[in-house]
């Protein structure tokens, strides 16, 4: 058809050849080989269109290459930046989670009203009614580089400045699992080891006070399995006992076990066993416990005695069921005289106490590897409705610290108490104590106490 068109034209095409110039044939020969010129190359490039669609695979492999390097950009830009966000405390972190900063502290503003027998404030002392920081204190800890990690907590409470847990330690050892160092509580009891931001009356038990040791110098391993519900410590300690006697090579440790528990509903039971093994340096110790009220003068005072050695051997258990908890310890303390002393007693002493609480609005307490936690109340307090969580509970303690010739006391106390949860960081609680003491057949007494606490901590 295009050769007809062309030869069709042609004595026009002619007779303007004879004129000069170019001919009409000419000019449309020019602008069809034109057009197929353009035909030409947009077929091409169909083709290599197609050609990719085919072998789309390395296409697609740059294009993830691309994205996999943008993004990886994009992580070492911001692996570095601390995320700061509020859980129970104020936090700082690393997306990586290889460093963490948490800052907290706990406000506890106590009032104390007691009223003493004449013959126990003429043995221990005057009971005042008083009011101060029970605790006031500053806490850091967290982690470097994922397997270490720090704490330090310092105390301004109008006790006096002191330093509480201070200790650096390594996590994910192999064998023994983890390792600290510093100035922290001893591996001994369930009281003691649970915070005083979570006990449930403002004081611990004269059980406690009596026979466990609380914060020393020293180092310690520890691990937990199945999620904690097995537990292991045992470190050797210095600087301290259970009196003031400065100790040399004590060893003490724990280990707990949870052979049940449901976390549907909250139940547990809790077992669990400690040991403390001394040598004090100054060849002497001394047992002392104050009623279970805070700034009251010690009741029971062994004074110092002569010893060897010594073994403090403990027994724990608590039993969970919802709203309702239950929690006791006993305690045994067997006292080697020194043999280069005369008449050198080897006395023994125990205590106890057994426990039990229930939340009139439902909550139940949180355990962790061997020890309480932090309640969270259901509603909170806002102002207007009376919200928050509401606890009563009981608790008898006895310590006896006669014997052998040693007249340390025998003491008991009943405790009732009442705590309201505002919400996860703030509590009142309100405790009524009878402190009962004897001393020998003729000087006994009680002292009547009512404490109230204000409570914040983070």
């Amino acid at each position: 058809a295009l050769a007809a068109g062309l030869l069709a034209s042609a004595p026009g095409a002619f007779a303007a050849d004879a004129a000069g110039g170019k001919t009409e044939a000419e000019r449309r020969l020019e602008e069809v080989l034109a057009e197929l010129e353009a035909q030409r190359l947009e077929i091409n490039g169909l083709k290599s269109q197609l050609a990719v669609v085919q072998g789309g695979s390395g296409i697609e492999a740059q294009v993830m290459k691309y994205l996999a390097a943008d993004e990886a950009k994009k992580t070492d830009a911001s692996k570095d930046d601390f995320r700061v966000f509020w859980k129970e405390g104020l936090n700082f972190q690393t997306a990586d989670k290889a460093f963490h900063l948490k800052v907290g502290g706990r406000i506890m503003y106590d009032m104390v009203f007691p009223d003493a027998d004449d013959d126990v404030e003429a043995k221990a002392g005057d009971f005042d009614a008083l009011s101060g920081f029970r605790r006031l204190r500053v806490e850091f800890e967290g982690t470097i580089f994922k397997n270490v990690f720090y704490k330090n907590v310092i105390d301004f409470s109008d006790t006096g400045y002191a330093y509480k847990d201070n200790l650096i330690g390594f996590s994910g050892l192999p064998a023994v699992g983890n390792f600290q160092v510093g100035y922290f509580k001893e591996p001994v009891g369930l009281e003691e080891l649970t915070s005083s931001k979570y006990i449930t009356f403002t004081e611990r038990s004269i059980a406690t006070n009596a026979f466990v040791p609380a914060h020393n110098h020293g180092f310690q391993f520890f691990n937990n399995y199945q999620d904690g519900d097995i537990t292991w410590a045992v470190g050797d300690f210095w600087d301290g006992g259970t009196g003031a006697a400065r100790v040399e090579h004590g060893f003490s440790g724990r280990v707990t076990w949870v052979p049940f528990k449901n976390k549907d509903d909250g139940t547990l039971f809790h077992v669990g066993g400690s040991a403390q093994l001394r040598s004090p340096d100054a060849e002497s110790d001394r047992f002392r416990a104050r009623p279970e009220t805070p700034f009251t003068p010690r009741t029971l005072d062994t004074k110092v005695i002569s010893v060897d050695n010594e073994t403090i051997l403990g027994l724990e258990g608590a039993w969970v069921m919802g709203p309702f908890s239950v929690q006791g310890e006993y305690y045994r303390a067997s006292i080697d005289g020194h043999p280069d002393v005369a008449g050198s007693p080897d006395p023994e002493f125990s205590g106890f106490y057994l426990a039990g609480s229930y939340f009139l609005t439902g909550e139940s307490r949180p355990y962790k590897n061997g020890t309480f936690g932090r309640v969270k109340p259901k509603t909170t307090f806002e102002g207007e409705t009376l919200g928050g969580a509401f606890e009563v509970a009981l608790r008898y303690a006895k310590v006896d610290l006669d014997d052998d010739g040693v007249q340390g006391g025998v003491a008991s106390d009943w405790t009732v108490g009442l705590n309201w949860y505002l919400n996860t960081n703030t509590r009142v609680m309100l405790d009524f104590v009878l402190h009962e003491v004897r001393w020998d057949s003729d000087t006994e007494g009680d002292v009547k106490s009512v404490v109230l606490r204000f409570q914040v901590d983070f």
